[in-house]
């Protein structure tokens, strides 16, 4: 498909090569015609870099190579001056170049383009997770606890019938029980004989009432993706088994293209999209504010030059308001003047890459500075038990949602929401188990909503959900399956279980004036709740 994709863009890129040929002769001839000639070698010096950058990538490399060194004629002439030997010279270099282009488009060095790498196929499947377990009562129970945050689980109390589960459906994972009978390693080499004498390759993870080193040891011997000792802390297991599987898969980068030439952007999007980022291109770099607002990128790819201002400037632009100065800016250009590179870097940019730049070095290097990106931002912005949003971010989100409801027309929905008798957990279990109760707390808003819904810590074991495009009595039902599945958690803190509720008020945003009127209304909703006794989720205004 992206071959198919890369194919159709060179053909439409060979299809333009006349036209962009009359282009530049329109251009020369206006120059020698008494026309502004400074204004036309810009527009001659944009056309060619245009076509240094795009014919590489499009396998006409010659091409480009050529366009390139006309570029650099033209950019001496434009810094030193153009007398009428130079321009003689130069058009003489142009109607060799335009004869030689729609001459021989097909054979000027011509190679297909690279394709982006994809990344390997999950060797997981859709199926259960299988836990192996010849402790009934223990398994059924670890099940129950694995499918409140989500989970189906598949329990096998016997060793011998793991193989011809997975023969009906690959697992997303297996839970494996180290000792059966006599063996105390057995676990861990049935699914050694397993994955050696099939094609079979899937997540594992190991759970043993030992911790000794021998014992840990088989495991990572049988190719253990994890080790948990029992008790099992079931947090702890749902989190690893959500960095195993394709559940928690992270969002794709927010990648903003700005660049004048289409054909272009439309190549460097449909690598980028290939390789599982989201695009989205810009073509005037007057509307790079409300590009930046309404999509906030990650990272934003431009070239040095574009006819209404050049990136440069853009650049300038951009980091002079405090909110981007993090978001990471990398030049995409034909450009190899060191000096403009510095420029570009001194102006605020974060890396130059020259065209044409490999599908996999693209990916790469946006990839790292975006992932960066992302990680400084989360940094900043999440809180660092939950790794949701802290208390100032959280409020910030509630404004910009806000807006863009009343901009859209759509409905919206806040729950504030606190932890029943928390106070209670700390002073009898103590803190690092009430900080587990709100991991796990924290953990179970993240799988049970939507990826369209943002959850905050609003402080201590009070927490904000905001609920996009949500009615009040939609966001009560999703709440209240929530406020179920979390009541039926259990903790364990001092060698016992106990379980913990959560009372919520909601608010529609209706006529409130701003964020901090829909926190306050939220805020009185949630008192009204704790007041009727707990454990329930009341609406503001009933």
């Amino acid at each position: 498909m992206l071959q198919e994709k890369l194919r159709a863009l060179e053909a439409i890129f060979e299809r333009a090569i006349p036209a962009r040929m009359a282009e530049l002769s329109q251009a020369f001839g206006l120059c020698v015609a008494g026309a502004d000639c400074t204004a036309q070698l810009t527009l001659i010096h944009r056309q060619l870099h245009t076509l240094a950058g795009s014919a590489g990538s499009f396998g006409f490399v010659a091409l480009g190579e050529r366009a390139r060194a006309l570029e650099c004629l033209v950019k001496e002439m434009l810094r030193d001056g153009a007398d009428g030997a130079r321009l003689a010279a130069l058009g003489r270099e142009l109607h060799a170049y335009t004869a030689w282009c729609l001459c021989t488009p097909r054979e000027a060095a011509r190679s297909a383009p690279q394709p982006a790498p994809t990344a390997p196929p999950w060797v997981g499947g859709d199926g259960p997770i299988i836990l192996v377990d010849n402790d009934a009562l223990l398994a059924r129970d670890m099940a129950a606890q694995l499918e409140v945050f989500g989970y189906r689980v598949l329990v096998i109390g016997e060793l011998a019938r793991l193989e011809e589960a997975l023969a009906h459906s690959a697992p997303a994972a297996v839970i494996m029980d180290m000792s059966f009978g006599a063996h105390e390693h057995a676990g861990a080499l049935e699914i050694t004989r397993i994955r050696q004498a099939s094609a079979l390759h899937f997540p594992c993870v190991f759970t043993s009432g030992a911790n000794d080193f021998a014992t840990r040891l088989a495991a990572v011997r049988a190719g253990a993706d994890g080790y948990f000792s029992k008790p099992v802390d079931i947090l702890a297991l749902a989190e690893r088994l959500d960095a195993l599987t394709v559940k928690q898969q992270a969002a794709p980068f927010r990648i903003l293209i700005v660049d004048d030439e289409q054909l272009a952007v439309s190549y460097y999007a449909t690598v980028l999209s290939n390789a599982g980022m989201q695009v989205r291109a810009l073509h005037a770099p007057h509307d790079i504010f409300s590009a930046l607002g309404e999509f906030q990128p990650e990272l934003v790819l431009m070239d040095v030059y574009m006819p209404e201002c050049s990136g440069i400037e853009l650049t300038k632009l951009v980091r002079q308001e405090n909110q981007y100065l993090d978001v990471p800016i990398v030049f995409l250009s034909s450009e190899d003047d060191l000096d403009i590179q510095l420029d570009a870097v001194k102006s605020g940019a974060d890396d130059f890459l020259t065209k044409p730049v490999a599908p996999a070095h693209l990916i790469s290097s946006l990839t790292s500075r975006a992932g960066r990106h992302r990680l400084l931002r989360t940094l900043i912005m999440r809180d660092s038990l939950t790794s949701l949003y802290n208390h100032s971010a959280i409020k910030e989100q509630l404004a910009r949602e806000m807006v863009r409801a009343q901009r859209s027309g759509s409905e919206l929905t806040l729950a504030m929401i606190d932890l029943d008798h928390f106070k209670w957990v700390n002073d009898t279990y103590g803190h690092p188990v009430g900080d587990q109760v709100i991991r796990a707390f924290a953990r179970l808003l993240q799988q049970r909503l939507r990826r369209s819904e943002i959850i905050g810590r609003y402080g201590g074991e009070e927490f904000v959900v905001i609920l996009p495009a949500t009615a009040p009595a939609n966001a009560l039902m999703v709440l209240d399956q929530v406020r179920e599945a979390f009541s039926r958690l259990r903790h364990q803190g001092n060698e016992r279980e106990f379980s913990v509720s959560f009372s919520a008020g909601l608010v529609a945003m209706g006529t409130q004036s701003s964020a901090a009127a829909m926190f306050n209304s939220a805020d009185a909703a949630l008192y009204k709740a704790k007041q009727k006794g707990r454990n329930r989720i009341e609406l503001a205004g009933h």
